[in-house]
């Protein structure tokens, strides 16, 4: 009966992929707490290895130890994961190198929902007396969200896990393509620029063609005219002579029929003929030199015009040639522009607008407020960032570590949905820029890890929980 009872355990152990992120609590039999306990398993070439990880907070201080783990099946069914040594830890107190802690888990699977359950116990050693206590594990998709693979990231070791770096693969082959669909569009953009560019060129010489030969007709048309005043200032200057003429030729026949009237009347007439003569010899002169001053008024006029025209001309050629000066500039400025595209601000989430702002989480809160408590979620490497809600800056240029950093939302009844942005700042000696929000909402605890660089914000979204 024993052996019948065992077999289906260890059937199930191996039939079923036990690789993956773990992720649960352990409780210690002898402090009587809970501590958060995640385990990452790996499997290479058949052989099963990982690694573990735990964290706690006392006070407001966050503790944490990240460990290497060797992973057996037993003949009976049951997983049995053991410590192999300590890689990172913050601990107050360096831990003894001679303990080390035994897992005896048990798979059990229902519907897509798997656990590891089962005891644990630590070796006994000269100084320390054993611990004790129990374990509980559920697997997770989504092993991002993970106090474990950041911390495994920052020491270059999360590849060592295979889902890891299969999750990698897949997204760098993801990434490729996409890279390849948008030097298709760019390639497709830039055929459609330089074809606009082309039609705009010709738009543009056809214009300046036309302003050219409206410019010459204009010239023509004021020939024409100079010529046409010209030919009438001859015509006036003719018909003046002709009536300057008309005088004399009276005044001689007049003389000639007044050669037969007495001397008396002519001694008369003499003084007024004289006087007459006197007043059309002047009119006469007037007349021609109001004659030449419109005479030359027109060929001023005339010269005014031309300069006009050429004036007109040459702020055509200057446009032209600052045009091409800008277009040159701006090709200069593209060639010169640094790569990295990133400007120099000392505002707080100065350049948030202009990265991409990625979900990483969606929570469902009841309270009208929540407290945050903000952790770095790997090594302490001075990664800093700034906290915007619903766009509005609520922490700025916090830079994360063991202690938390903590801030009290209040949210109006009115409101149902609240985005908060992760803006990293500087991503310290090791990127990302990761962390580790824990939010108080009543009586639940909720614990978000996020991610991000100088290209992506991390978002939360956080909806109101319809009674």
């Amino acid at each position: 009966m024993t052996f019948l009872f065992f077999i289906p355990l260890c059937v199930l152990a191996q039939e079923k992929d036990i690789t993956g992120l773990w992720k649960g609590t352990l409780f210690n039999d002898s402090t009587q707490k809970y501590y958060k306990y995640e385990i990452g398993i790996s499997k290479e070439k058949g052989k099963y290895t990982g690694f573990s990880h735990t964290w706690f907070l006392i006070g407001d201080t966050q503790y944490f130890g990240v460990k290497k783990v060797t992973v057996k099946l037993a003949g009976d069914g049951k997983i049995l994961v053991e410590d192999n040594g300590l890689i990172a830890n913050n601990y107050p107190i360096p831990p003894n190198k001679g303990v080390k802690q035994l897992n005896v888990l048990t798979l059990n699977a229902s519907d897509s929902i798997m656990t590891l359950a089962g005891p644990f116990a630590t070796n006994r050693t000269k100084d320390f007396h054993s611990l004790t206590g129990s374990i509980s594990l559920q697997r997770k998709n989504d092993f991002w969200q993970s106090s474990l693979v950041p911390h495994l990231q920052e020491l270059g070791k999360d590849e060592e896990l295979s889902f890891v770096k299969e999750e990698k693969q897949s997204l760098a082959k993801a990434d490729a393509a996409d890279r390849e669909l948008q030097l298709a569009e760019k390639n497709i953009s830039i055929n459609k620029e330089k074809a606009q560019n082309d039609k705009d060129k010709q738009a543009l010489a056809k214009a300046k063609l036309a302003a050219i030969e409206k410019q010459q007709q204009e010239k023509l048309v004021t020939k024409q005219e100079a010529a046409k005043k010209i030919e009438a200032e001859k015509d006036l200057a003719k018909q003046e002579t002709a009536t300057e003429q008309e005088p004399k030729k009276v005044a001689g026949e007049k003389e000639q029929s007044e050669k037969i009237l007495t001397r008396q009347e002519m001694a008369k007439q003499t003084a007024a003929e004289k006087e007459l003569a006197k007043q059309t010899a002047i009119k006469g002169k007037q007349e021609k030199e109001a004659t030449f001053e419109k005479e030359k008024q027109d060929k001023t006029l005339a010269k005014q015009e031309a300069a006009k025209t050429l004036a007109a001309e040459k702020l055509l050629q200057q446009a032209e040639r600052a045009k091409k000066e800008i277009a040159k500039k701006e090709t200069a400025e593209k060639i010169n522009k640094p790569a990295t595209g990133f400007k120099i601000n000392t505002e707080p989430a100065a350049d948030v607008a202009l990265r991409k702002t990625i979900v990483q989480q969606t929570v469902n809160f009841s309270a009208d407020s929540l407290q945050l408590s903000l952790y770095d979620n790997g090594e302490i490497d001075g990664d800093t960032v700034s906290v915007l809600m619903n766009g509005q800056l609520i922490l700025a240029k916090q830079g994360l570590g063991i202690k938390a950093i903590k801030h009290t939302i209040y949210i109006p009844r009115e409101m149902d949905r609240i985005e908060m942005v992760m803006y990293a700042e500087t991503l310290g000696s090791i990127a990302p820029n990761t962390g580790l929000l824990v939010i108080k909402d009543g009586k639940d605890l909720y614990e978000i890890r996020f991610s991000g660089d100088l290209q992506k914000n991390a978002s939360i979204v956080f909806n109101r929980r319809k009674e």
